[in-house]
């Protein structure tokens, strides 16, 4: 039986890291969080959870791998967000509660809808991608409340809904308007 060694506990526990995927991609969220999208690196991340600089490269291919993972997880969670808002009431108030839960999110996490929404990682998904498939599913919650005589003209609706909210959340991120939500909210064309 071998003894436990007591100079460096950490070390071995560091190495084989019980869910590294995990543990990197919250740690990446957390950076891009407070600090932007371009100040990560998985260097950076590996001195974070403590495991060798190779390690991250066993879940990610690399830096744009590990982007396009947090971007997903927050379309997922963006998702979840507009769908309990629509759930929160009547039906009736059901867009006006999505597009409150939007500006809420885009707010509460500037950087995050950064990279989801202006890095470009959506535009250069490959289709099948499950990135592409969680961004395209955090536009379902508003084109299926959009009522309208045809598909097509509901797809207009959402989209000019969506281009409105876009543009609140990232000209108050870049301090262009000042307006609290509700105010922002109650001039919206819907």
């Amino acid at each position: 039986m071998r003894k436990p060694t007591t100079e460096n506990p950490d070390k071995r526990d560091a190495y084989h890291h019980g869910d590294l995927r995990r543990t990197l991609l919250e740690a990446a969220r957390n950076e891009i969080s407070a600090n932007g999208a371009q100040s990560l690196s998985l260097a950076s991340l590996a001195r974070r959870a403590g495991v060798a600089q190779s390690a991250p490269y066993r879940h990610f291919a690399d830096r744009d791998e590990l982007l396009a993972g947090v971007a997903t997880h927050e379309f997922e969670a963006f998702t979840e967000a507009l769908l309990a808002a629509a759930a929160a009431g009547p039906e009736a108030g059901a867009v006006k509660r999505i597009c409150a839960a939007y500006l809420c999110f885009g707010e509460e996490n500037v950087q995050l809808y950064r990279l989801m929404f202006a890095s470009g990682l959506v535009a250069g998904a490959p289709k099948e991608s499950e990135l592409l498939k969680a961004a395209l599913a955090s536009f379902r919650p508003l084109l299926d409340r959009v009522s309208d005589t045809s598909p097509r003209r509901a797809r207009a609706a959402a989209n000019a809904i969506w281009a409105q909210l876009h543009g609140f959340v990232m000209l108050k991120a870049d301090g262009l308007l000042t307006e609290p939500s509700e105010e922002l909210l109650e001039g919206l064309m819907i």
